[in-house]
């Protein structure tokens, strides 16, 4: 079933997987306004079709549903990327503060991360926070394809368990990044996380990462 929500700038498409609505999470830096998306991720249906404008994109690599859960395979090597790509799955948007929540496991992939690229066209990146077996970090970004550039803020030496379904909490605030998963929370401020955010979604390397219950909101400070 699919909603539309007007706002000022521009009309954002909801995608949801039923009637009932997720409810906004606590939060600590922002307060989560309007839902923007939600998907389950427990059909083929959940990913939007190739040259839709809205909805949750599975684009580079491969994407299906495993198990009732988002299923990602990174693109192997070709002409065009001689080392590949991490699997990419964004839902397009244009918001400022953001609050985004989801479950994930990593499966045999060595690292996912939950992102957000800019307003340019194309849509350059802005930050991540990853999650690999071993460490959590938060990273500021900028640039496209070759020209991507990435600078690590703050991480934390921490276990996750491959095997098992951890939640995130993702809020964006101004400068303020803050990521809680699981029992773990890490947070950065930088100037580049003020700019709109066109994209927003989760990556993946290798394959075997799945994602699940997916939500998104627009929010303003607390």
């Amino acid at each position: 079933m699919k909603h539309t929500l007007l706002s000022l700038s521009s009309i954002l498409c909801l995608t949801f997987a039923s009637a009932d609505e997720p409810a906004p999470p606590q939060t600590v830096i922002c307060v989560p306004d309007a839902l923007i998306a939600a998907e389950v991720f427990d059909r083929p249906e959940s990913f939007a079709a190739k040259g839709t404008a809205t909805g949750w994109r599975g684009g580079i690599g491969e994407w299906k549903i495993v198990e009732g859960a988002a299923y990602a395979i990174e693109e192997g090597p070709s002409e065009k990327r001689p080392n590949g790509h991490e699997a990419v799955c964004e839902h397009v948007t244009d918001l400022g503060d953001l609050v985004l929540t989801g479950e994930f496991k990593l499966g045999a992939s060595p690292q996912v991360g939950f992102v957000c690229r800019d307003t340019h066209n194309p849509n350059h990146h802005l930050g991540r926070v990853v999650i690999t077996p071993d460490a959590i970090w938060i990273q500021k970004m900028s640039g496209i394809a070759k020209e991507t550039r990435r600078e690590e803020l703050v991480k934390i030496e921490v276990k996750s368990d491959p095997a098992t379904w951890h939640r995130i909490t993702l809020e964006v605030s101004g400068d303020h990044w803050r990521a809680s998963i699981g029992e773990h929370v890490i947070e950065a401020r930088h100037e580049r996380f003020k700019d709109r955010k066109g994209r927003v979604g989760m990556v993946a390397r290798g394959e075997g990462a799945q994602f699940r219950n997916l939500a998104l909101w627009s929010a303003g400070p607390k």
